[in-house]
């Protein structure tokens, strides 16, 4: 079976997108409200923001902007229009400046990133002082297996561990907490909160 890059694949299958990930709605829906700052007004980055299922959460928090940001232009095609939107590889610089935004969110992701210090260091840069990146950490065994326009994939993927991902985050200047999440019995995935 053929392994593509994410961008092909995600641009490939946007109009089917939803389909294929109704398993992971449960994921969003998580309470992690009560983990947020208590700022008034938040700048939002969602880095690989995918469809637009975290719209109704990161708007109903009190903000002055929200950036919806994803290597997929075919992805962001989707969300709503009045959402700012950035078209964005994040194996590369980002196309934002320095200490914009107040709270990031980034949402199983990382196993799709290869540069990951490039990814630490820049939203490291873009994070104002005292700024935070909310990371939902699957833990993934392979690679997904997928089909679009009549065609199977299997999606590229880098495959680190929570504890992989701390030393790196701590390694480009965040501090680092890790909360265990569980379906049923299960730890599945982590929760992962780097504070600049």
């Amino acid at each position: 079976m053929e392994i593509v890059w994410p961008q092909e694949w995600y641009n490939a299958a946007a109009s089917q997108y939803k389909q294929y990930h109704e398993h992971l709605n449960s994921f969003y829906h998580v309470e992690f409200l009560r983990f947020l700052p208590r700022w008034k007004n938040f700048a939002i980055i969602d880095l690989w923001a995918g469809d637009w299922r975290m719209f109704p959460t990161l708007n109903s928090l009190p903000h002055s902007e929200i950036v919806a940001c994803d290597i997929s232009e075919k992805m962001l095609a989707n969300y709503p229009r009045w959402w700012k939107r950035q078209v964005a590889d994040l194996e590369k610089k980002f196309p934002f400046e320095n200490e914009r935004f107040n709270l990031a969110f980034c949402f199983f992701t990382l196993e799709h990133i290869e540069n990951i210090d490039n990814f630490f260091s820049e939203t490291y840069r873009i994070l104002e002082t005292d700024g935070q990146i909310f990371i939902w950490h699957f833990f993934q065994r392979r690679e997904f297996e997928r089909s679009a326009n009549k065609k199977n994939f299997k999606i590229k993927q880098f495959k680190r561990s929570s504890e992989d991902i701390q030393k790196i985050a701590e390694r480009n200047w965040f501090s680092v907490e890790i909360i265990p999440m569980y379906d049923k019995t299960d730890h599945t995935w982590d929760l992962i909160i780097w504070k600049k």
